[in-house]
């Protein structure tokens, strides 16, 4: 019997049996299914756009420089406050980080919009009062310009680069910093060769993040780069769109050299952290981290801080909210026979439609972000753990629409599924596919930074002492990414809620969310009043469901630090 189980095994067949065996182990099928998953919620969408064309127009010097520029003044920004928050013992952190929620809260339409009425040079406020200040005959700021862009979106977007650096700092075990100095090495030595290197998987994942965000960017180069003639990726892109007939063929070839920029991205990350492994802070072996005391200057970092989110968060809202107050454009505190009103609101709150899309906009937010959470934890996992192998790949499929704009999403996903017999047009369904496949990449990014700082030896121990992979993720993984995995849900979350590239294209006859009104109202009505009314009666639920958030965050990182 021995001898003819020798010679069964030995034929070509089991042989091949047994390879096929060993490809069904549980990575491999994960790896399968989280690649099928993306290729679905990216490639198709795209497919269906990318028929024509490889003419790229002259924009790559304005699109790069204002990418560029806007990663490295939202990434000082960003850190600035992260390192302030997780590494120091200044007073004020919990509120700093529910304002940074709330700063990227505010829709892009209305940040731009804010910042044309403080640095316009005809109409702007902030100009109106330092001419009058200094005497001045012009206007010493105009917000239509690089700068100014540049300017518009870093205050929008650096909470991010603080969300993303945030849990890294807070993993940062101060004892090698220390250990390095007690060996003679100066503060300068020890931040270049110690702080820096262990930071760079979070470092590099925030600016590659910014950079290409920068790249897809629309609200901005429309409302401000249009009118002083900077032309980018994606002002041209929703000119092709909306072009009679509209011309897809010019859009898919700008839509898919940004995906190149983004690959190309992915690449050069994926290789700067191969090793990252060895950036892994967050140990078995008693880790707790530490808060550098700052003694008497508490405080004066604290209010520069401070100073800092009111002048990038408050001084656009105070626009917002002094703006929602009239019919016409009003220069505030400047504005002559300007009469304050309540008839913004009262509009607003009697409108049919404000409700239905408010509830609807809520839901597809709260799904949205509860399945972009569930998958970029697994992809994340098999990427770096599992099989690293292949890693690059499923994380490329993952972060590719993070560079293509919402409107190109939006126009790909509403020919693919006119296409295919999938009975979702019309539904709030093809805006929840949408939502997931515009926020995939946040989430992968949060997940992959998070797991970065977690060493394999928790897994490896937990694996020797017979705990199966579903314990590994439940008892280990996840209590441990909880507080990343919880700020890209709340990231994901408020994203979703004030979506609208994607949104216009999608929405049925019956189908309303809270983009599409404010975009309806900007174009039917012209009221900057009512848009700026809008707009704060969003924030107010938006500032409601973040407090409540962050206050779940920090009962999840308390326990999580619990010997």
């Amino acid at each position: 019997m021995s001898i003819a189980n020798a010679r069964l095994d030995g034929l070509p067949g089991a042989a091949a049996a047994g390879r096929f065996a060993a490809l069904l182990n549980l990575p491999n099928v994960l790896l399968v299914g989280c690649v099928v998953i993306a290729v679905w919620f990216v490639f198709v969408p795209l497919s269906a756009l990318a028929y024509s064309s490889w003419h790229i127009p002259g924009l790559l010097w304005n699109s790069v420089v204002f990418a560029l520029g806007t990663a490295l003044a939202t990434f000082v920004m960003g850190a600035l406050v992260a390192w302030v928050v997780e590494r120091t013992d200044a007073p004020g952190g919990s509120l700093f980080h529910v304002m940074s929620l709330l700063s990227f809260a505010v829709p892009g339409l209305l940040m731009a919009m804010a910042w044309i009425f403080v640095f316009s040079p005809n109409i702007g406020w902030g100009n109106a009062a330092l001419k009058t200040t200094f005497g001045l005959s012009e206007a010493p700021l105009n917000i239509y310009s690089m700068a100014g862009m540049v300017w518009a979106l870093s205050s929008h977007y650096f909470p991010l680069a603080y969300l993303v650096l945030g849990p890294a700092l807070r993993a940062l075990d101060v004892r090698m910093e220390e250990a390095a100095l007690m060996a003679g090495g100066s503060y300068r030595q020890v931040f270049a060769r110690v702080t820096l290197p262990l930071l760079r998987p979070a470092i590099l994942s925030a600016l590659l993040l910014l950079f290409v965000m920068g790249m897809a960017s629309y609200e901005v180069p429309r409302l401000i780069g249009r009118p002083a003639r900077i032309d980018v990726f994606t002002t041209d892109i929703q000119g092709a769109i909306i072009a009679a007939p509209p011309a897809f063929g010019v859009a898919s070839a700008l839509g898919l050299t940004l995906l190149a920029v983004c690959v190309l991205a992915v690449f050069f990350y994926r290789r700067a952290t191969r090793h990252a492994e060895s950036f892994a802070t967050i140990t078995g072996k008693g880790y707790r981290p530490t808060r550098v005391k700052l003694g008497r200057a508490r405080w004066p970092v604290a209010l520069g801080v401070a100073a800092m989110f009111i002048l990038a968060l408050g001084l656009p809202l105070i626009t917002l909210v002094w703006q929602s107050f009239f019919r016409n454009l009003a220069q505030p505190f400047f504005s002559a026979g300007a009469r304050a009103t309540l008839d913004n609101y009262e509009f607003i709150l009697s409108y049919p439609i404000f409700l239905a899309a408010l509830k609807t906009s809520v839901l597809l937010a709260v799904m949205a972000a509860t399945i972009v959470a569930g998958l970029t934890f697994v992809m994340a996992w098999i990427a770096q753990r599992s099989l690293p192998r292949y890693g690059f790949i499923l994380d490329a499929l993952a972060f590719a629409p993070i560079a293509i704009p919402g409107v190109i999403v939006g126009a790909g996903i509403l020919v693919a599924y006119l296409m295919l017999p999938i009975p979702i047009y019309n539904t709030i369904w093809i805006l929840l596919v949408a939502y997931v496949t515009l926020y995939l990449p946040y989430g992968m990014r949060f997940a992959s930074s998070g797991l970065t700082q977690i060493h394999r030896e928790l897994e490896e121990a937990a694996a020797v002492s017979g705990a199966g992979l579903a314990q590994i993720f439940l008892r280990i993984l996840l209590p441990l990414l909880a507080p990343v995995l919880l700020a890209g849900w709340i990231y994901v979350f408020v994203l979703a809620v004030r979506e609208l590239g994607a949104s216009i294209f999608l929405v049925g006859p019956g189908t309303h969310v809270l983009g599409t009104i404010s975009l309806t109202m900007w174009e039917e009505g012209g009221s900057y009043g009512a848009v700026a009314a809008l707009g704060v009666v969003q924030i107010v639920p938006l500032a409601v469901i973040v407090a409540g958030l962050r206050s779940i965050e920090l009962r999840i990182q308390r326990r999580a630090q619990r010997p």
